[in-house]
C-alpha cells in the first residue's frame, strides 16, 4: 500500500458480484480486495484532506489552521461562515450583467452554452458565487455574494443589478428547461441539472423539473391510452389496455430518473420527487380516468336510483342486478362481469408496477449507501397530506421548498388505490353476484350432463400458475380436473388478483366479499363432489372417483393459497372472514375420498377379479391350457393395476396416485400370497403356480418404477427409507411369493441335495442370504443383471444406479427436480454425456452435421442452451459442466474457440456463444470504469472543450470586474506525452487490481472449464505461460473492446472523439505488451516502453503478482472446495450429506431466471429419448428392441404442458411395460435354481414344513 497516494482510481468499487454460491477463496479474495480498498480509500482522503488544509491555511486568517471538516466547508455554498469580503463596485457589475444580457439576446447559437461555462469558469477560479436564490422585496446586497462578497451601499443600482442577474437566470433557465423537456441520455440530464443548480436553489429547480416530468408522465399515459393495443376498445378496457402497454416504459422512466437524480440530491430528496413527479401523478390522472369512466358506464347500464329501466353495454356479457344500499344521494349502478373482469386486470397491472417501484426502492438504499433505508411502497406518508400543503402566514417556505428539504425521512407514495374507492360498494357486489351466477350456471350444466345420461365427469386441463409455486409445487398439483370446478375455479381466479389489491381499510369490502362468496361457491363444488363420489360404483365408473379426488385436492390447494395471499398481518385485515374457507372441511373430504377409492379397488380385485375358479382348480389333473399361459385372474389383475396407474397420473398429484397404487397393490398381493400359499396343485398343475408367481413378480417390478421416488427405496424394505410403508410391505410380500414359487415349484432332486446338507438356523452365511433380510431378494431373482445380489445386500451403485434413476425418472408422473438433479450429476453426468454423444453435435461426418434440418438445429439448441446454464449455475459442482460438454468438445474442435474466438471463420456454436457472453460481463464492467476514466482525464486536461471551441465575445470579457482577477483559460491543444503515460499508467493498474475480482465473479464450472481447455491448446503453451487460458481470454477480450469504438460508445451510451478513442486504443497496446504480446499496431512503441517501464518502476513485479492472484483462482485447490458436492456411492453416512448438497443446489437452480423451465426441457428431453438411453445405459439382460440411435430434441406431443398418454387396452392387454408378455415364454421361464435355492438353507422351519406338506400332498394326489 505504498503508492496509495499516486493512483486514486484503484480504490474505485467495481459492480463484480460473486455468482452463486461462491467458494472459500473468492470469498476471501472479496474480503481482501474489500478491505483494501477501504484502507485506500481511507489513506487516499486522509492524504488529500492534508494537502487541502495545507493550500487553505496559507491564506487562513484564524488564530489556528483549519481543521478537516471546516477545509470541507470551504465546498458548500450555503455556508457563509467562510465569506472573505472583497470590495466591488455596483456599476462594474451592473456592466457585466448588462453584456451577458446583451450577448443572450442575439440570435448566436450556443450563447447559452458559453455564458454558462463562462459563470462558472469565474466561479471556480476567482471564488465568486452568484446568488441563487430569488430576491425579497426589501433591497438587498446584489451581485455575486459568497465566496467573494461584494459591498456597496444601498441605491438604485442595487435593484437594477438583481433584476439584469434575474433576467439572465431566466433565460439560461428557459434553455436548461427546454433541454429537458426532450428526450436526454442520463449524463445530460444531469449536466442541466448541475446547470440549474447553480443558478437556482435546490428546491426550486426540482419543482420545475417536477413539472416536466409530470408533463411527461402524463403525456405518456395519453399516448398509450390513443395507441392502445384493442384499437377501438372504449370504457375500462381501454384504460385497462392504455396502462398495461404504459407500465414498462414508466418503470423505464423511474430507472432513469433514479439515475439522474442520484447524482445531484439525497435520498429523501429523490423520494419526494418522485412522488410528486411520477407516483403521485399517476395516482391522480388515474383517479380523473377512473371517475369518468364510471360517469360513462353510470350512462350505460344503471337508471337513477328511483327511475327508468335499465340499459345494456354493448360489450356486455352479464349484468349484474343493481345492488340495494343505503338511500344515497348519488346513482347507484351495477358493474358487468366484463367490466369487472378488467378492472381485476386493470389491478394486476398496478401491482405489478408498484411491486417494481417498490424494488426501486430497494435500489436507492444500495445505491445511496446512506444508513437510513427507503421504506416500501406499501408505506404512505401520512403526514405530508396534511403538513406540506400548508403555507404559513408569514410567508415563509412554500409547500415544494419544505417537501424537498425536509430531512425527514419520506418513502414512497403510490396511492392509486384512491382510484378505486368509488367503486368499493360496486365492486364488491358484482364480485358476489358474477361468482354465484358462474357457479349455479356452471353446477346447473353439469346437472344436466348428468341427467341426460352421461355417467362420465367430464375432465379439463389444470392451467398452469406462478403465483402459488410457493404455496404448492408444480408437480404436486392435479394435471386434470372435473370441468366445473375448472371453470368456477377459474373464474375466482380471475377475480382474485381484484381481492388482493383491496387490502386498505377502504377498500377491504371487496375482499371480505370475494371471501365470502369463495367459501360459499366451494362448499357447493364440495357437496356436488360428494354427491357424484357417493354413486361410486353403483351408479358411475371408478374413473369418476379418482377425478373428484383430484378435484378436491386442487380446491384445497387453491383454499390454501387463497388464504396465503389474503391474509395480512395489520389490524385492519383482521376483519376479513378467513376461516369461512372451507379448507379443513376440504381436507377430510379428501382423505375420505382417497380412503374410498383404494379400499373399493383393492375389494374389486380380491373380491372380483382374483376369483377365477377356472384357473384356481389346482386338483385338476389336467395342466391349465397346457402350460401356455397364466391365470386369468392374475392377467386381468395387471390389467386393471395399469389402467389404474394411468387414470391415477392423469388425475391426482404423483404423491397421493403413488401412495393410492401402493396400497392396491399390496393389499391385493396379500391375497395372492394366501392363495398360492396355501394352494395344493396337481402334479400337472404346478407349473401354474410357477407361471402365475413368474407374471404377478414381473407386473409388479414393472409397477414399482412407478411407486418409488428414489433408488433407495428399491434397494431397501425399509419404510424409513423407502419413505412408504407400502412399499416395504410389497417387497416383503414378492419375498413370499418368491419363496413360494421356489419350495412349491423347484426340481425335487435339487430341492432335497439343497435342503438334505442344510446348515443350522443360526449360522450366520444362512441369515446373510435369507429372503427375509432387508434387501431387494425378489428383484434380483427376476432381474439378476440388474438387481445383483451385491446390490441386495449393500444397495444401489455404478452403473445399476444410473439405469434405475433413468426408469425411476421417466416412470414418474411428473418431473422430479430432486430426481432429475441427481441422474444429470451421477457418474460424471454420463447421463448428458450419452444424449449429446448420440445427437447432431457431435456427428464425426461434416455431410451428416450439415444435414440438420434448421428446425432440429434450433430444437438441439435450446436443449444445450438449458444444459449450459443449469450446469454452469452448479458451483458446488464446478467439474459438471466441463464432463458433460468434454466429448462435445473433443469431437467438435471447440477448444480453440476459448483461446482465440475472433478469428473463427466458421459460426460460433451457441454453447461458445454463452460462454463468451459470461466472460464479457466482468470485462464490459470494467470497461465502463475506463471510458469514465477517459472522458474525466479529457475534461481535467481541457476544460474549455465543453465551450464547443467557440470563444466568449471580447465585449463580455472586458466587463468582467478587474478586482476578480479573471483571467480566460485557452484550450491546450494535444496533451502532454506526460499526461498520457500517467492516464495510461493509471488505467492499467486499475484493470490490473480489479483482475482477481473479475475472475471471482465467473462460475466456478466455467473456470473449471477453461481450466481444462489449457490441457488440450499445448500448441499455445508459450503464450499461455505466465497467464493461463481464462486470464487470457480476459485480457485479450478487453483489448478488442477497447479497439472497437463502435461497441464501447454502444455499451456506454456517451459519444467518444477522437481523442478518446485513441487513448483507449493506447491503453489496449500497453494491455498487450503486459500479457507478452508487444505492440502491434497504431501507437508508437516509445509510448507504451514508457508506460510499461513506468508501471515497473511504481510497481516492481506487481503485474506478476496480480497475475498470479487471478490465477490461483482457477486452481485446483479452488476446485476442491466443491468436489464434496458430486453425488457419490456408499453408505448412508454418504447419501444423507449428497442428498443435502442436492437440495441446496436445486435451490440455487431455481432461484436462477428461468431455472425451473431449464430443468423440465432437461427432463422432457430424456423423456423422449428414454429407449435410446436405455439401451446405452441397460446393464440387464433385456435392453429395448429397436432403439434409435439418433437423439431427438423436437418434444412434440411431449411438450411441457401435454397430459400423459391415455390409456391403450389392445396394448397393455399382453404388454408389461414396453416388453410384450409372452405367456408361454414365462411358463419356460429359466430360473437359476443353483444360485437361488441356496438363499433359502436359513428359512424358518415352520414356513419350509408346510409349503412341502402342500407340494407333497398335490403329489400324493
Amino acid at each position: 500500500m505504498e503508492w496509495q497516494g499516486d493512483l486514486p482510481q484503484d480504490h474505485a468499487f467495481v459492480e463484480l458480484l460473486l455468482p452463486g454460491l461462491p467458494s472459500e477463496l473468492d470469498i476471501q479474495q472479496l474480503l481482501r480486495d474489500t478491505e483494501d480498498k477501504l484502507k485506500l480509500n481511507a489513506c487516499s482522503i486522509e492524504q488529500s484532506l492534508k494537502e487541502l488544509q495545507g493550500k487553505m491555511g496559507e491564506s487562513w486568517t484564524g488564530e489556528r489552521p483549519p481543521s478537516p471538516t471546516e477545509c470541507l466547508q470551504w465546498f458548500n455554498p450555503r455556508n457563509p461562515s467562510t465569506v472573505r469580503p472583497v470590495a466591488t463596485g455596483n456599476q462594474e457589475l451592473l456592466d457585466f450583467l448588462k453584456a451577458l444580457l446583451q450577448y443572450l439576446r442575439n440570435e448566436e447559437e450556443g450563447r447559452e452554452d458559453v455564458t454558462l461555462q463562462l459563470l462558472h469558469n469565474i466561479s471556480s477560479q476567482c471564488g465568486v458565487s452568484f446568488p441563487n436564490t430569488t430576491p425579497s422585496p426589501t433591497p438587498q446586497q446584489p451581485g455575486p455574494s459568497a465566496h467573494t462578497s461584494l459591498h456597496t451601499v444601498r441605491d438604485d443600482s442595487a435593484l437594477e443589478s438583481h433584476e439584469v442577474w434575474d433576467e439572465v437566470r431566466l433565460r439560461l433557465r428557459r434553455h436548461l428547461l427546454d433541454r429537458l423537456s426532450c428526450p436526454l441520455p442520463v449524463p445530460q440530464r444531469i449536466y442541466c441539472l448541475q446547470q440549474l443548480f447553480f443558478l437556482y436553489p435546490e428546491w426550486e429547480v426540482l419543482t420545475l423539473y417536477q413539472g416536466l416530468r409530470s408533463q411527461a408522465v402524463l403525456s405518456l399515459l395519453h399516448s398509450a391510452l390513443a395507441s392502445s393495443p384493442g384499437g377501438k376498445e372504449t370504457g375500462f378496457d381501454r384504460l385497462a389496455l392504455g396502462l398495461r402497454a404504459a407500465a414498462p416504459a414508466l418503470c423505464s422512466a423511474l430507472r432513469e430518473e433514479l439515475q439522474v437524480l442520484n447524482g445531484v440530491a439525497k435520498p429523501h430528496t429523490i423520494l419526494g420527487f418522485l412522488n410528486a413527479a411520477y407516483l403521485n401523478t399517476v395516482s391522480q390522472e388515474l383517479g380523473t380516468m377512473m371517475e369518468r369512466e364510471c360517469e360513462n358506464a353510470l350512462k350505460d347500464n344503471t337508471t337513477l336510483s328511483g327511475g327508468k329501466g335499465r340499459k345494456s353495454s354493448a360489450r356486455t356479457k352479464a349484468t349484474v342486478a343493481p345492488l340495494e344500499l343505503p338511500p344515497r344521494r348519488d346513482r347507484n349502478f351495477s358493474l358487468t362481469s366484463h367490466q369487472l373482469r378488467v378492472l381485476t386486470q386493470l389491478a394486476c397491472t398496478l401491482l405489478g408496477l408498484e411491486s417494481q417501484v417498490d424494488e426501486l426502492a430497494t435500489q436507492l438504499a444500495f445505491i445511496n449507501c446512506a444508513g437510513e433505508t427507503p421504506c416500501s411502497v406499501r408505506g404512505i406518508l401520512k403526514k405530508t397530506k396534511d403538513d406540506l400543503d400548508m403555507t404559513t402566514v408569514d410567508g415563509s417556505k412554500t409547500t415544494a421548498e419544505t417537501l424537498f428539504q425536509s430531512p425527514e425521512a419520506i418513502v414512497l407514495e403510490f396511492d392509486w388505490r384512491a382510484a378505486f374507492r368509488k367503486l368499493v360498494p360496486h365492486m364488491a357486489h358484482c364480485v358476489k353476484v358474477v361468482l354465484e351466477d358462474v357457479c349455479t350456471k356452471s353446477l346447473q350444466q353439469e346437472e344436466l350432463s348428468h341427467t341426460s345420461g352421461s355417467a362420465h365427469v367430464v375432465l379439463t386441463s389444470t392451467p398452469h400458475r406462478d403465483d402459488s409455486s410457493l404455496t404448492c409445487p408444480e408437480r404436486d398439483r392435479p394435471k386434470m380436473v372435473a370441468k366445473f370446478c375448472g371453470d368456477i375455479m377459474g373464474e375466482c381466479d380471475a377475480l382474485l388478483p381484484l381481492a388482493e389489491a383491496c387490502g386498505d381499510a377502504a377498500l377491504l369490502e371487496v375482499r371480505c366479499s370475494f371471501v365470502e362468496v369463495c367459501a360459499w361457491v366451494t362448499s357447493a363444488i364440495l357437496s356436488r363432489v360428494e354427491e357424484r363420489a357417493g354413486e361410486v360404483p353403483s351408479a358411475a365408473p371408478l374413473k369418476n372417483l379418482i377425478a373428484l379426488l383430484g378435484t378436491s385436492i386442487y380446491i384445497h390447494q387453491r383454499l390454501c393459497h387463497y388464504e396465503a395471499q389474503l391474509r395480512e398481518t395489520n389490524p385492519t385485515a383482521a376483519r376479513v372472514p378467513m376461516t369461512l374457507l372451507p379448507i379443513q372441511r376440504y381436507q377430510d373430504v379428501t382423505e375420505g375420498l382417497r380412503e374410498q377409492l383404494a379400499s373399493y379397488c383393492v375389494q374389486v380385485c380380491t373380491s372380483t377379479i382374483l376369483q377365477d375358479a377356472e384357473s384356481h382348480h389346482w386338483a385338476d389333473p389336467k395342466p391349465f391350457y397346457e402350460g401356455d399361459r397364466c391365470s386369468f385372474s392374475v392377467q386381468m389383475w395387471h390389467y386393471f393395476l395399469t389402467g389404474l396407474r394411468t387414470d391415477l397420473w392423469l388425475a391426482v398429484p404423483g404423491s397421493v396416485g403413488r401412495d393410492v397404487l401402493a396400497q392396491v397393490t399390496s393389499e391385493s398381493l396379500q391375497v395372492l400370497v394366501q392363495r398360492y400359499s396355501r394352494a395344493r396343485p396337481s402334479y400337472k398343475r404346478h407349473l401354474q403356480i410357477r407361471c402365475d408367481i413368474t407374471v404377478v413378480l414381473l407386473c409388479v417390478e414393472q409397477l414399482m418404477w412407478s411407486v418409488c421416488e428414489r433408488p433407495e427405496a428399491l434397494a431397501q424394505s425399509e419404510p424409513s427409507v423407502a419413505g412408504c410403508v407400502w412399499v416395504a410391505s410389497i417387497h416383503s410380500l414378492c419375498d413370499q411369493l418368491l419363496t413360494t414359487l421356489v419350495i412349491v415349484t423347484a426340481p425335487l432332486p435339487q430341492l432335497y441335495w439343497t435342503f438334505q446338507y442344510r446348515p443350522g438356523e443360526g449360522s450366520a452365511p444362512a441369515l446373510a442370504h435369507s429372503p427375509g433380510s432387508p434387501g431387494i431378494h425378489w428383484l434380483s431373482a427376476i432381474h439378476p443383471g440388474l438387481f445383483t445380489q451385491q446390490a441386495a445386500r449393500e444397495g444401489l451403485a455404478g452403473e445399476v444406479t444410473s439405469e434405475c434413476q433413468l426408469r425411476l425418472l421417466t416412470s414418474d408422473p411428473r418431473c422430479s427436480p430432486r430426481l432429475l438433479l441427481t441422474a444429470i450429476l451421477h457418474r460424471d453426468c454420463h447421463l448428458l454425456r450419452v444424449l449429446l454423444e448420440h445427437s447432431h453435435f457431435c456427428m464425426e461426418e461434416e455431410a451428416d452435421a450439415d444435414a440438420v434440418s434448421p428446425v432440429k438445429s434450433n430444437a438441439g439448441d435450446e436443449f444445450m442452451e438449458a444444459v449450459y446454464n443449469v450446469l454452469s449455475s452448479l458451483n458446488n459442482v464446478p467439474k459438471a459442466l466441463t464432463l458433460a460438454l468434454g466429448t462435445y468438445f473433443d469431437r467438435g474442435h471447440l477448444w480453440d474457440y476459448l483461446y482465440s474466438p475472433a478469428d473463427s471463420v466458421r459460426p460460433v456454436p451457441v454453447v461458445i456463444s454463452f460462454i463468451q457472453a459470461v466472460v464479457n460481463q466482468p470485462v464490459h464492467c470494467l470497461l465502463g470504469h475506463l471510458v469514465t476514466m477517459v472522458l474525466a482525464w479529457q475534461a481535467s486536461e481541457d476544460p474549455c472543450s465543453s465551450l464547443l471551441r467557440r470563444d466568449v465575445p471580447d465585449n463580455i470579457l472586458t466587463k468582467v470586474p478587474k478586482e476578480w482577477s479573471y483571467t480566460l483559460q485557452t484550450p491546450k491543444g494535444r496533451e502532454s506525452a506526460k499526461s498520457v503515460v500517467n492516464l495510461a499508467l493509471q488505467a492499467l493498474s486499475f484493470i490490473y487490481t480489479n483482475l482477481p475480482s473479475a475472475v471471482a465473479s465467473l462460475p466456478l464450472p466455467v473456470r473449471f472449464l477453461f481450466h481444462t481447455a489449457e490441457k488440450h491448446l499445448s500448441q499455445h503453451a508459450r503464450q499461455l505461460r505466465s497467464t493461463g487460458l481464462l486470464l487470457w481470454a480476459l485480457l485479450s477480450c478487453l483489448c478488442q473492446c477497447l479497439e472497437d469504438p463502435n461497441s464501447l460508445e454502444l455499451l456506454c451510451g456517451l459519444p467518444l472523439d477522437r481523442g478518446a478513442k485513441e487513448r483507449l486504443a493506447l491503453l489496449s497496446e500497453c494491455l498487450q505488451g503486459t500479457m507478452g504480446q508487444g505492440q502491434q499496431k497504431g501507437v508508437p512503441k516509445p509510448t507504451v516502453h514508457k508506460v510499461l517501464q513506468a508501471l515497473e518502476e511504481r510497481r516492481p513485479k506487481w503485474c506478476s503478482m496480480q497475475l498470479q492472484k487471478a490465477r490461483k483462482l482457477c486452481s485446483e485447490s479452488t476446485f476442491e472446495w466443491g468436489e464434496s458436492g458430486v453425488p457419490q456411492e456408499g453408505g448412508g453416512g454418504v447419501a444423507e450429506a449428497t442428498e443435502q448438497k442436492i437440495g441446496l443446489i436445486l435451490l440455487e437452480i431455481c432461484h436462477k431466471p428461468r431455472g425451473s423451465e431449464y430443468l423440465r426441457q432437461i427432463y422432457h428431453i430424456i423423456q423422449v429419448n428414454e429407449p435410446l438411453l436405455r439401451s446405452k445405459l441397460c446393464v440387464s439382460s433385456d435392453p429395448p428392441i429397436d432403439s434409435p440411435q439418433t437423439v431427438t430434441f423436437d418434444l412434440g406431443t411431449d411438450s411441457p404442458g401435454h397430459p400423459s398418454p391415455r390409456f391403450n387396452p389392445l396394448h397393455q392387454f399382453d404388454h408389461i411395460g414396453s416388453n410384450k408378455l409372452d405367456q408361454a415364454a414365462v411358463g419356460d421361464w429359466a430360473w437359476d435354481w443353483a444360485t437361488l435355492l441356496p438363499t433359502y438353507q436359513g428359512m424358518s422351519q415352520v414356513t419350509l414344513r408346510a409349503l412341502l406338506v402342500n407340494r407333497v400332498r398335490s403329489c400324493m394326489l
